[in-house]
């Protein structure tokens, strides 16, 4: 850790907003999706400069440590923490770190109180690995056998969504905002998410609408099949975690 001396105090600054994933049939919070803030006060453009920065310098995997135990020490100050699950993202590219290991993550939920079901890992299609993506299906797998959560986030959008979903079946899918933004008056989005709900459940993996907005959106994805939901309709992030809710109106109105 004595590449990161200068940096641990500055990580303090660091904080975590959560947003609800509510289920659309029982209207119910069953997960919290931790998002990163105040990048900018350590004197970064935004989040994606700060990881960019964090792997250029080799110190991505130390940092996703430090991070992850902030983020699992805040989920435990939500009330029913034990029934919700904590989606984290993970920045695939920590897998190319020479400093690498598995075992870190069960210590980390065994040192919070946690059990395994209670972490989601999120795995953006956002950074193709320049290398042994050999390593990263196994790892990925391991994690998955080792009874984490595993979601594929922004699906659709990256580098290989459909090829992570045929090479290791995720637990979730998120379908990215873009192909939900309009949705109620563009055929061809219609057609894409029927096509990727339908696909999702015949490998047996489960579906959230990520960024809705509108009540009209939240409709139109319930009529779809898709059966979780997050984004702005619902509740914006915050970190406080006081405005997370166990059941949100706005889902029990519109479905």
């Amino acid at each position: 850790m004595n590449k990161l001396t200068t940096y641990i105090k500055n990580l303090d600054l660091l904080d975590f907003a959560f947003q609800p994933i509510v289920d659309i049939d029982t209207k119910k919070t069953i997960a919290v999706e931790a998002l990163l803030r105040n990048t900018e006060k350590l004197g970064y453009r935004d989040i994606h400069h700060f990881f960019d920065a964090m792997y250029e310098k080799g110190l991505l995997y130390k940092v996703d440590i430090l991070l992850r135990d902030k983020a699992l020490n805040k989920f435990t100050k939500l009330p029913d923490h034990r029934e919700l699950k904590l989606f984290y993202n993970l920045d695939n590219r920590l897998l190319e770190m020479s400093d690498y290991r598995t075992g870190t993550t069960d210590d980390l939920i065994k040192k919070h109180g946690l059990h395994r079901n209670n972490l989601c890992f999120e795995i953006s299609e956002r950074h193709e690995i320049r290398h042994e993506m050999k390593r990263m299906k196994q790892t990925l797998q391991h994690y998955q056998d080792q009874g984490f959560c595993l979601a594929i986030d922004d699906f659709g959008t990256g580098f290989a969504g459909f090829k992570l979903l045929y090479d290791f079946t995720p637990d979730v899918i998120k379908i990215d905002r873009f192909f939900l933004s309009g949705i109620c008056n563009n055929p061809k989005k219609k057609i894409i998410v029927t096509t990727i709900i339908q696909l999702a459940k015949e490998l047996g993996a489960k579906v959230i609408a990520e960024g809705i907005e509108l009540e009209s959106e939240l409709t139109v994805c319930r009529e779809m099949g898709c059966e979780f939901v997050q984004g702005y309709l619902v509740q914006k992030p915050s970190r406080d975690i006081n405005d997370i809710k166990s059941i949100y109106s706005v889902v029990q109105k519109v479905a």
